[in-house]
């Protein structure tokens, strides 16, 4: 936000006090404010700065003098985008007693915003709320400043009283859509979600295009658990040809999954990784493998799987692809995923994998295999009564 503040601070800068219109600013001040002022049209700011310094320093024991000097200085401090310059100028300037009113107001309000722009909110809060006291006629801006502070701090009643006041005080299609979002976040955070949907509906009736405000209303309802509508607006903005994004592809495909369309995801994603919208790698063919198991499309999800599988550097894929074909009773195949989990490695428990392998050897006729896969799970505590049974089998034929 420091980057910003220049710009921020512009229009409350209107408010600083001229030299001409202070009756008890001294003679040689005045003269020295008006070069400043001089030398700031013409954007020389650093030479405007050198004279500041100088100028607060021979002020020190004037105190009108003194204060008018911190505020030019502070002023030309956020010019130049040195922030606790400003700070300390504007403390300076506030510490002055007996300062006209409407001065030390001025100072309250620009103390206030560039304590915000250093994300110091509670203190710019509180300086922001003690000038909004005393405040004749605030500008809407300023409201709105006082109210982003306040949710900055967490103070999220008072934010939202002061938004509802600032909305209240404007005209509905001249608010900038940046109120409209903080506007939102507080209703959001205050658990005031229909409220906040309605904020959300406005910015996408202004701009239906947005990619942003469709992210956004699939986030409300993501946050609130409604898979179903949060499906029904990333789905919009993606035939709004908004959505491209692989991993907002694959949220589309997981919403589908949420509510209980595995097919439907399964369709999607088999579509996208032909069209090359989603990497083909190894984790999104496993992805697509559960969803076909999902679906109740065991052949679809094993073709998945092997693809996956042939890909993969994780073990847990073909230990998967070896449930699958254990379940089919496909016992060779079964086996051979088992063999291919165990020497790719990253399983949790190996020794359950290898007497899986073991069982599904036996099974398969496969003799030697079986042995050597039973002998190694019944180093198992676990396995060792089922493996060596097995292997007992295997000594009786």
């Amino acid at each position: 936000m420091m980057r910003c503040l220049p710009v921020l601070l512009a229009v409350l800068l209107l408010s600083l006090n001229s030299p001409a219109s202070a009756q008890s600013v001294t003679k040689n001040t005045f003269r020295a404010i008006e070069h400043v002022q001089e030398l700031m049209e013409q954007e020389r700011y650093k030479e405007a700065l050198v004279l500041l310094d100088a100028l607060v320093i021979e002020t020190r024991n004037i105190p009108y003098d003194y204060a008018l000097a911190n505020q030019y200085l502070a002023h030309t401090s956020v010019i130049l985008d040195q922030p606790v310059k400003a700070r300390k100028a504007l403390e300076s300037a506030l510490g002055v007693e007996g300062i006209p009113e409407d001065m030390r107001i001025d100072l309250k309000l620009f103390y206030g915003t560039v304590l915000l722009g250093q994300e110091e909110y509670a203190l710019a809060t509180k300086a922001l709320e003690e000038w909004l006291a005393a405040a004749v006629a605030p500008r809407v801006k300023q409201i709105f400043t006082v109210s982003y502070a306040n949710y900055m701090s967490g103070s999220l009643g008072r934010a939202e009283e002061l938004m509802a006041r600032t909305f209240g005080a404007s005209i509905r299609s001249e608010i900038p859509d940046s109120w409209f979002q903080l506007y939102y976040r507080i209703l959001f955070d205050r658990k005031k979600y229909p409220e906040a949907e309605r904020l959300l509906f406005e910015l996408l009736a202004r701009d239906p295009l947005s990619e942003q405000y469709w992210r956004l209303l699939a986030s409300h309802y993501l946050q609130l658990e409604e898979s179903g509508d949060a499906l029904a607006a990333i789905m919009l903005s993606y035939f709004n040809g908004l959505v491209a994004d692989p991993d907002d592809l694959k949220r589309i495909i997981s919403l589908y999954g949420f509510i209980d369309v595995p097919e439907k995801a399964a369709v999607l994603m088999e579509e996208w990784l032909a069209e090359k919208k989603i990497p083909q790698d190894a984790d999104a063919l496993k992805q697509l493998g559960n969803l076909w198991l999902l679906a109740r499309e065991r052949d679809k999800a094993k073709i998945a799987l092997e693809q996956a599988a042939s890909t993969s550097a994780d073990g847990r894929t073909f230990q998967m692809l070896g449930g699958i074909y254990f379940e089919d009773e496909d016992w060779a195949k079964a086996h051979s995923a088992y063999q291919s989990a165990l020497r790719i490695g990253g399983l949790e428990e190996p020794l359950r994998v290898s007497l899986l392998s073991g069982i599904s050897a036996y099974r398969a006729g496969l003799t030697l295999e079986a042995r050597s896969a039973l002998q190694e799970a019944a180093k198992s505590s676990r396995y060792k009564s089922q493996a060596e049974s097995l292997l007992q089998r295997l000594d009786d034929a």
